[in-house]
């Protein structure tokens, strides 16, 4: 005669209970897998919206004359009419 403690932990049951357990732990794994990439991402985001306010704040100045010469000059190499460029190198000397 089967007793009603053996019909509750039968062999069907135990397998039933154990991969509930992995299903719900694999479940869990994947949540905070998921949740710690939702955080970085976001970090990511406020990274990325700082540096856009920076350039828009560059690109704002970018139109003042002062702006423009400076990246002329120290980004395309330009210079005004009438300017010389002079090429110090170091341990040499300068004649006149």
């Amino acid at each position: 005669m089967v007793t009603k403690r053996n019909r509750f932990f039968s062999p069907v049951r135990i397998i039933i209970i154990v991969a509930g357990l992995i299903s719900i732990l694999y479940a869990l794994r994947l949540y905070y897998i998921q949740k710690n990439k939702l955080i970085l991402y976001g970090q990511e985001i406020e990274k990325l919206k700082n540096e856009n306010a920076k350039l828009e704040k560059l690109l704002d100045q970018a139109h003042t004359p002062y702006l423009v010469e400076k990246i002329a000059r120290e980004q395309l190499g330009m210079m005004k009419k009438g300017e010389y460029r002079i090429n110090l190198q170091e341990g040499k000397s300068v004649s006149h």
